[in-house]
């Protein structure tokens, strides 16, 4: 059964487990898009995370989901330059004609969340992008404002006090927002996505420092297989995010309904034990 938390201090109500739409517009055939989509509403998993810059991705959930995303909630992004638009990055311009054609491509008439796309802290403290962002939503085009990035760019949209949500990489092996990013949103009362939750399926991967047959997991190793949670690299990884209260809700993106299946899978098997979690902080504080 999928679990809905508050996101921070607004009235939505997302799925712990969500769903990133950055890949379905790449090359997918539309009968499996159709179905992912709507395999992920029929288990639970409502909250969408897209972009106006992710390929046909808004208009491909606007076109199969239809009225069943009355019961979703969708985030989107905006800022960057997409379909041949010109102007310059993170412009009034350029906020404002995305924001239209999100709303178009959706058919619908005000979007949940729409995050700034990973500007830096220096076009944040500059203000236009701020200001467009706040414009739309005083016009009832959006509901609620968030910021996706990390890092010093993640704290100056934080310290700003004008967002509702964050979006930031946080995994198992990238922990770095527990210093200061993820404190200081959960002080500001923001709703917090994780983005990259099972960070790249790099456990999965040989070729990456963090393979799960590697040295990197030798601290920890014997523990995880004790606990039980070492024969599922992807589940350790979904886990270890969603057990952390300040993530409300952990996107994970892929375009096969199977795949959807098996996370929700994962999710649903709850948070590690709390000395697992410890464990496993102090491996990513150490490497």
């Amino acid at each position: 059964m999928e679990q809905y938390t508050a996101l921070g201090t607004t009235d939505l109500q997302v799925s712990r487990l969500g769903f990133g739409a950055a890949r379905i517009g790449q090359g997918v055939s539309l009968d499996r898009v159709e179905v992912l989509l709507n395999t992920l509403l029929d288990l639970g998993i409502t909250f969408i995370d897209t972009a106006d810059c992710y390929a046909n991705s808004e208009a491909l959930i606007g076109r199969i989901l239809g009225r069943r995303l009355q019961g979703c909630v969708l985030a989107t992004k905006c800022g960057c330059i997409t379909d041949g638009a010109r102007g310059e990055p993170y412009s009034r311009s350029i906020i404002a004609e995305s924001i239209d054609r999100s709303l178009q491509r959706l058919g619908v008439d005000h979007l949940d969340l729409v995050l700034l796309h990973t500007c830096s802290a220096e076009v944040l403290r500059a203000g236009e992008a701020v200001e467009a962002l706040l414009q739309a939503k005083v016009a009832g085009k959006v509901r609620y404002t968030g910021y996706s990035g990390d890092g010093e760019d993640a704290l100056q949209a934080i310290s700003m006090g004008v967002f509702d949500a964050l979006q930031v990489t946080f995994n198992l092996v990238n922990q770095v927002a527990l210093g200061d990013v993820l404190p200081a949103a959960e002080r500001a009362g923001m709703g917090v996505i994780a983005k990259r939750p099972i960070a790249n399926a790099q456990l999965l991967n040989m070729g990456s420092p963090y393979f799960r047959e590697g040295g990197h997991w030798d601290p920890v190793r014997k523990l995880l297989a004790e606990e039980g949670v070492w024969e599922d690299a992807l589940e350790l990884s979904l886990r270890f995010t969603l057990s952390h209260d300040v993530i409300h809700s952990a996107i994970v993106g892929t375009t096969d309904a199977d795949h959807a299946r098996a996370n929700a899978r994962r999710s649903a098997a709850g948070p590690l034990p709390l000395h697992v979690v410890e464990a496993l902080h102090r491996l990513g504080r150490d490497s």
